[in-house]
């Protein structure tokens, strides 16, 4: 009996081992492999896959194995400011004999307001003004020259006097100033040479002096030296007029004097809308006349008032 029960144990033994071989193979057999989609991980040698997400224009990138997904916003144009363009002022100033003198005034304000100059341009004593004040950039050096000139009637000396051997290349601006040749009937721009030597060219007008080598000074010509300061790099031109008038006052002691006439010609000229010329500071000195040399204080004084505020006007507009 005993041997009996163990070989049953035996075979039972035996049968229970046949048959869990068995379901474990079956079971491998049956079993599929992971996917990735079931999984949500995508294998290394798998392309990285970009999708766009429809609701709020995010960009979704798949993430690669072992790492969190990550959501960046869409890139957004980069919006510049847009440049501010830096006025380079070009200055014309006007003739007037001694309302000239109220340039300097101007001049002061100016330098307060630190206006850009590019360039400088001027018409009879508005030239000696704009030559001046091209050397040194100072309403002060331009003030303190001009204290020197005692008349207006040797231009040749009052040139040598102001600017002696200096060139028109030495200036820190470019400039010009305007001069009519009464034989040949031609304006001249004058930009180079000897400043003692052109000066004069641009200084003589009746009845302050004689004619210059069959020259004079050309006063109306404002758009032709605008056009010039614009090719020297000006892009702003201002043109600063001290013979404005809200009188009849006369420039000249005759007032139906040809002498007068070439005056009130040149001012009616100065007052009309001229191309090229963006702005126009007009100061009036009726109070004062054009051979008034010895109230040339006074006259700097009243263009320093006068043009206060319309250079604070001017300095608002380009921004400076």
């Amino acid at each position: 009996m005993v041997k009996i029960a163990a070989n049953l144990t035996i075979k039972f033994t035996t049968i229970c081992i046949l048959l869990f071989i068995f379901g474990c193979a079956t079971k491998s057999k049956d079993k599929k492999p992971e996917t990735q989609q079931n999984s949500g991980v995508i294998s290394p040698s798998s392309p990285v896959k970009t999708e766009v997400n429809s609701a709020d224009n995010s960009i979704v990138t798949a993430p690669k194995e072992n790492e969190v997904p990550v959501v960046t916003e869409t890139e957004k144009p980069v919006v510049t400011a847009p440049v501010k363009k830096v006025p380079r002022i070009g200055i014309i100033f006007s003739g007037g004999g001694a309302k000239a003198w109220a340039h300097i005034g101007i001049i002061k304000e100016i330098e307060k307001a630190k206006w850009p100059i590019q360039s400088v341009a001027g018409f009879e004593w508005g030239a000696a003004v704009a030559a001046l004040y091209a050397h040194k950039f100072s309403s002060n050096e331009v003030e303190w020259e001009l204290s020197k000139i005692k008349d207006f009637k040797n231009v040749e000396e009052n040139g040598n006097t102001l600017f002696d051997k200096q060139s028109v290349s030495e200036l820190r601006a470019p400039f010009v100033c305007s001069s009519l040749n009464i034989n040949k009937q031609i304006i001249y721009l004058l930009n180079r040479g000897q400043l003692n030597k052109l000066m004069p060219f641009c200084l003589a007008h009746p009845p302050l002096s004689e004619p210059y080598g069959q020259s004079v000074a050309e006063m109306g010509d404002v758009a032709g030296l605008a056009q010039h300061l614009r090719a020297t790099g000006a892009n702003k031109i201002v043109l600063i007029n001290v013979m404005a008038q809200n009188t009849k006052r006369s420039f000249a002691a005759d007032y139906e004097s040809s002498d007068n006439i070439l005056w009130v010609q040149s001012a009616a000229l100065m007052a009309k809308k001229i191309q090229g010329v963006d702005d126009v500071v007009n100061i009036n000195l009726d109070d004062y006349g054009i051979k008034d040399i010895d109230k040339k204080r006074e006259i700097i004084a009243k263009g320093a008032e006068l043009g206060y505020n319309e250079i604070k006007k001017l300095t608002a507009k380009y921004g400076l």
